[in-house]
């Protein structure tokens, strides 16, 4: 189950009144879902693919800031406040996105309260999370920081096979490195002493993790608060995406 689902928290009536009011949207990779500075009266639930969330600075550097995956609900936070978007969001792969506009959910937010508490706990949810990247960038070694997200991305879109862990969405050691807030050298550096260990390895194009217990352990010598539960899956309708 997505930690970053809204339907966890929300009862099973509630749940399908939401879901009767999504349109569905693709979005072809490398296809731009919002831009950071942009109006937003829309909050998404990513049904396939993954979305790859970044901040771009005034300088042109872009910070990659984190990869959402199926059952991952965003975009939360300008249909709340109406304030403008505070990252852009781009399909890193082909995607499904079930919509929500703000009209709706200030509608829905009427007719079942239960929706206001389930907004609070995924907005708080975000929050803890940025919280933790900023303390690991002040208070982490870049190994630890790059084996948290290495574990994020497994637990998130990783495939299980006989050899370990797939990621089958490639990405460049460069933004494993925009990730964490390291140099390219040193995230090449870092991957291949974890390649060193038996950790990981290539796969084609891709990554495989041949040990991610080795990597959950490294992985938790950092900040790493966000280490969530989800909600019971019976009162979870990811499936019913």
């Amino acid at each position: 189950m997505s930690l970053f689902d809204l339907f966890q928290w929300l009862p099973e009536k509630t749940s399908a009144a939401l879901l009767a009011s999504a349109r569905t949207r693709k979005v072809a990779a490398g296809g731009i879902i919002y831009e950071q500075g942009g109006e937003g009266d829309e909050m998404f639930r990513l049904v396939s693919g993954s979305i790859r969330l970044s901040v771009m600075n005034a300088d042109g550097r872009d910070l990659l800031y984190l990869f959402f995956s199926p059952g991952d609900c965003f975009g939360t936070s300008s249909v709340v406040d109406g304030e403008p978007r505070p990252q852009t969001a781009e399909a890193f792969d082909t995607v499904e996105l079930q919509v929500f506009d703000r009209a709706t959910i200030d509608r829905l937010r009427t007719d079942h309260p239960q929706i206001n508490d389930a907004l609070l706990r995924l907005l708080s949810r975000h929050m803890r999370l940025l919280s933790d990247y900023y303390a690991g960038a002040l208070l982490d070694e870049g190994e630890y920081r790059l084996a948290q997200r290495l574990v994020e991305m497994a637990d998130g879109f990783g495939v299980p096979t006989e050899r370990g862990i797939l990621l089958p969405t490639r990405i460049s050691q460069s933004e494993l490195a925009a990730m964490v807030g390291i140099a390219r050298q040193t995230a090449n550096r870092i991957l291949k002493s974890f390649q060193d260990r038996g950790w990981i390895t290539s796969a084609g194009n891709s990554m495989m993790i041949t040990r991610l217990d080795q990597l959950r352990t490294a992985a938790k010598q950092g900040a790493h608060i966000h280490d969530f539960e989800a909600a019971s899956p019976d009162r979870s309708v990811r499936n019913q995406g």
